[in-house]
């Protein structure tokens, strides 16, 4: 008799993987739900910080929190001049909880990140006492390798294309590994060890998220 093999759910493998290794993860069927449980650890007290993210931008998370009581640091209060802007996101790396998302993640317990100013990636790697990753399920790889792939090829030139970058991925379709002063992945990172344990939270979605 022919048996159907049953699909390999790479979220309960990726969840199972970190764990291992030191963070937290928790899944959601939607993202309300996980907003939910994000704002049920957050208190009034509280600072937040934020890295530049379309998964936070199309759940709506950033506007939650701006018209909530909390105490947001935006990085997107754009009539502060450039020197004003620094001044926010350096207060990102101190603040109590610092939310984002990832731009690719392996099933075998890797995070990777490319950056253009490095301030979201040092945010996750040291500084803010806890740290919340809104990952939809189109961010898993099968491993670490197709992460990075993923990462430069898919997320950083869509986002170089969509802010109108002159740099030669953006005519390709494809990273360059480029000199481009327009460049926006300057900074390439791997985390695949959470130390403290539990810093950093992994808020598993299944939904398609963000680039």
């Amino acid at each position: 008799m022919d048996r159907t093999a049953e699909p390999v759910d790479k979220i309960a493998q990726a969840m199972d993987a970190f764990r291992r290794r030191g963070f937290s993860a928790k899944r959601f069927k939607t993202g309300e739900e996980a907003i939910a449980f994000f704002l049920s650890e957050i208190s009034a007290t509280d600072s937040i910080g934020h890295g530049g993210s379309d998964t936070l931008r199309e759940l709506g998370l950033l506007d939650r929190l701006r018209e909530g009581e909390y105490r947001f640091l935006d990085r997107y209060v754009f009539e502060h001049g450039y020197e004003e802007q620094l001044a926010i996101r350096r207060k990102n790396l101190c603040a109590d909880v610092f939310v984002a998302s990832s731009n690719a993640v392996s099933i075998d317990g890797a995070l990777v990140n490319v950056d253009g100013d490095g301030n979201r990636v040092s945010a996750i790697a040291f500084g803010p006492r806890r740290v919340y990753l809104f990952v939809g399920r189109n961010k898993l790889c099968d491993g670490t390798q197709e992460a990075i792939d993923r990462a430069r090829n898919v997320a950083a030139v869509s986002l170089a294309a969509r802010l109108g970058k002159a740099t030669p991925c953006v005519r390709t379709g494809v990273c360059q590994d480029c000199l481009s002063p327009d460049r926006i992945c300057s900074t390439l990172t791997i985390t695949d060890r959470c130390h403290p344990e539990g810093r950093i939270h992994l808020l598993f979605i299944d939904e398609d998220l963000g680039l």
